[in-house]
């Protein structure tokens, strides 16, 4: 049996071999791991940050570990842990379907074609939301893509999709979360425009329509589990 002490209140704790991801209600993740040998529970890491967490899980991009945490203000962060410096940072490059914003349980769904995990999400509201973590090459070039729909197509009451994904804070934060996130939804409505507004946009960011219906057709692909 092992004993460590955490922070205000741990209302939730999930693990994978021998690394435990706890969270508090106030004092936001902590990572803890667990030595057989001397049957013991240390600390490896924590957010030193606070942040009310509603819960948390792992999220897996081949050899990469990452912990997924949704809190109080409808936001969904993903922490990565730096062994070098002993600290997290937040590095939101995936792709988001349906709602990025998850509030309650989350599902991980496993590909067994694939080394990397899909994650799907629920809100206490009934919405229904996918991750996926993607490549840095694909990544970019549907960057384009979607900055060029944001300005060329009209929008629902003329809002803007960019603030809509925004990321909910009481306080000032030195980073662009947003830029690391692609919105699924919003990159669809490319599909449905004609051959050529496809072809313009295509040109416009320096690449070909029968590339970024590729991308888009295997994240589908990767998503589609009926």
């Amino acid at each position: 049996m092992a004993f460590i002490d955490t922070q205000l209140y741990i209302h939730q704790m999930i693990s994978v071999k021998n690394f435990i991801l706890a969270a508090d209600v106030m004092k936001s993740i902590s990572l803890l791991r667990y030595q057989e040998e001397s049957k013991t529970l240390s600390l490896v890491s924590r957010d030193a940050k606070p942040l009310e967490v509603y819960s948390v899980d792992f999220m897996v991009d081949n050899a990469q570990l990452g912990f997924l945490v949704s809190d109080r203000d409808r936001n969904l962060l993903v922490y990565m842990y730096l062994p070098e410096g002993e600290k997290k940072q937040r590095n939101l490059r995936f792709i988001k379907r349906i709602f990025p914003l998850a509030l309650g349980k989350r599902d991980g769904l496993r590909d067994p074609s694939l080394s990397l995990r899909r994650f799907g999400s629920t809100t206490l509201d009934g919405g229904m939301g996918l991750l996926l973590p993607m490549q840095e090459k694909t990544y970019r070039r549907l960057l384009m893509l979607q900055n060029a729909l944001t300005s060329m197509l009209p929008h629902h009451a003329g809002l803007n999709p960019r603030a809509f994904r925004m990321l909910h804070v009481d306080r000032r934060i030195l980073q662009n979360a947003v830029r690391n996130i692609l919105d699924g939804e919003l990159l669809n409505r490319y599909l449905y425009l004609s051959t050529m507004e496809r072809s313009e946009l295509a040109k416009k960011i320096g690449t070909t329509p029968d590339i970024i219906l590729e991308d888009l057709l295997e994240i589908d692909r990767v998503t589609a589990h009926f």
